[in-house]
């Protein structure tokens, strides 16, 4: 070939290199938007809710310091398939190429995170384990879609439990299943249940407003058709945190990074 034609030629093949190149990149981002939708958080990595501590406080730390990174922790959540060890600070893709998807996405973690300021039960002597989605004794062939908390102490009325979050009361009532309960539905639209309990507090009333920290009853065993289990079922408080899905529909989320995450910010209470 004629040394004009090489010279001529090479500009194109880098043009056709880069074309290729900027098209992997398009591809793979593209891809890897795919796969979010407005069900995303119908999923079980989503609603398992897994956020290390440390991961949790350097998400903190990117921010204000007070609030949470709502935004990458949606970003690194996707990025790492819902089994975080980094953040991922890029959400540039998934605006780009699914930005409603990923807003709508984001104000679903909002709803979980954003408002827990407590651990729901004034004490320290507390413990849970990890039983989400685990056959539930007492329900037949239901799954467990919330946290148990025992406390030492076995007596119920005796550990105060306490709202993690500002809110408004949407239910302070009797059900046959969960006993005497509580919904709380928190600025961010995360609806925090508390069921089993012994009693509630006199203040709480349906439609009422409450603070982080406020009491709203004490642990019981409560339940199942029966105001008093004793011999049925421990003195626990049961915690379920729901989002609303793509349809307005209520949405479990395992609790058990929360209460990991919050097990040190209890209040105090004489009792």
């Amino acid at each position: 070939m004629h040394k004009r034609g090489i010279l001529y030629l090479f500009p194109a093949l880098i043009l056709w290199s880069f074309i290729l190149a900027s098209l992997e990149v398009f591809v793979s981002e593209r891809s890897l938007a795919s796969g979010l939708d407005r069900n995303t958080c119908m999923s079980a990595g989503f609603r398992e809710q897994k956020l290390p501590l440390q991961l949790y406080r350097d998400l903190k730390d990117a921010g204000s310091g007070d609030f949470l990174r709502t935004d990458l922790l949606t970003a690194t959540m996707l990025e790492e398939d819902f089994e975080p060890e980094k953040i991922y600070s890029d959400s540039t893709f998934y605006i780009k190429y699914k930005k409603e998807e990923f807003l709508f996405l984001e104000e679903r973690y909002s709803a979980v995170w954003s408002d827990i300021r407590y651990f729901p039960v004034a004490s320290e002597d507390v413990f849970f384990e990890n039983t989400w989605m685990e056959p539930v004794e007492y329900e037949g062939k239901e799954c467990h879609e919330g946290s148990d908390l025992f406390g030492d102490v076995k007596e119920p009325g005796y550990y105060p439990v306490i709202s993690m979050t500002d809110g408004k009361v949407e239910f302070a009532g009797w059900q046959n299943a969960w006993g005497y309960s509580a919904g709380i539905r928190a600025p961010e639209g995360g609806f925090f249940f508390y069921a089993h309990l012994a009693s509630f507090d006199t203040d709480l009333a349906e439609g009422g407003e409450v603070e982080a920290g406020d009491i709203i009853g004490y642990m019981g065993n409560t339940g199942f058709g029966f105001a008093d289990t004793r011999g049925r079922i421990p003195v626990h408080l049961h915690l379920g945190v729901y989002i609303s899905g793509p349809d307005g529909e209520n949405v479990s989320v395992n609790p058990y990074w929360i209460l990991k995450i919050f097990a040190k910010k209890t209040r105090k209470y004489t009792y």
